[in-house]
């Protein structure tokens, strides 16, 4: 069975972001195993002087948990034209580590609009060395029911397409 994390970018209890993971969880089936990070708002502060030999526990634990996973989900709101700040912490502490290095992650950005921080998040993952699967929906709260289910059929259709191509990727790699 095929290890995914999925990571929400919204620190919202109850977010866009997390209904689209519990959909695209839906969409992989049942011989894939989808653990949810529980909150990327717990990520201390990134800061080099303690990214050395002995980080935070909690750094040790997300490193870990990353490495494990044969692929990634980060589902992310767009902020701020950008991605949120907690979101990109997470994801400074990871590069000295190379967590994500020719890991697959399949990077959707749900949001209003969303160009900004979909470019954001693939030049991101790039630099750090992830295998990025990239989907933007925009208007992503109009196209999702409150219990999962995506409503519109372009939508689906196109996520199940980057859902295959993350299937393919975790297989390949």
């Amino acid at each position: 069975m095929k290890k995914i994390l999925a990571i929400s970018g919204s620190t919202k209890a109850i977010s866009t972001n997390a209904l689209y993971i519990t959909a695209i969880s839906r969409l992989l089936g049942e011989e894939f195993e989808v653990t949810n990070f529980p909150s990327i708002a717990n990520i201390p502060h990134f800061n080099p002087d303690l990214d050395q030999e002995n980080p935070p526990q909690v750094i040790e634990a997300l490193r870990s948990i990353i490495k494990k996973a044969d692929g990634i989900i980060i589902s992310t709101p767009e902020y701020a034209m950008g991605l949120p700040g907690s979101l990109k912490n997470l994801l400074d502490w990871t590069v000295s580590s190379a967590s994500f290095s020719e890991k697959p992650v399949l990077a959707l950005v749900a949001s209003t609009q969303g160009e900004k921080a979909y470019q954001s998040i693939i030049d991101i993952l790039t630099v750090i060395e992830a295998r990025v699967l990239p989907q933007l929906i925009s208007f992503a709260k109009a196209k999702i029911n409150n219990e999962g289910a995506i409503t519109d059929e372009e939508t689906l259709t196109a996520l199940k397409s980057t859902i295959d191509s993350f299937v393919a990727s975790m297989e390949n790699g």
